[in-house]
């Protein structure tokens, strides 16, 4: 994400215009320290568990469409 985009979302959040839930500016607000830190050095793959999230929700975590839960690819074991 660029310094652009950054200012975009921050303003679109103080004008109230973008829900806090779909800015990703806010993304990894509630998280703790501890669990940011791992993410930044590698020891949490942030984009497999969102995509662990995406299939736990029935959805295909490459469209996001929706796919179901009884399909082979909501499985939530690692790729």
């Amino acid at each position: 994400m660029t310094q652009t985009e950054i200012n975009h979302y921050r303003a679109a959040a103080s004008l109230g215009l973008i829900p806090d839930e779909e800015n990703p500016i806010f993304l990894f607000n509630s998280l703790r320290a501890e669990l940011l830190l791992d993410i930044v050095s590698g020891k949490i793959d942030a984009q497999e568990f969102a995509r662990m999230e995406m299939r736990a929700r029935g959805l295909d975590d490459k469209t996001g469409r929706w796919i179901g839960w009884n399909s082979k690819e909501t499985r939530t074991e690692p790729a």
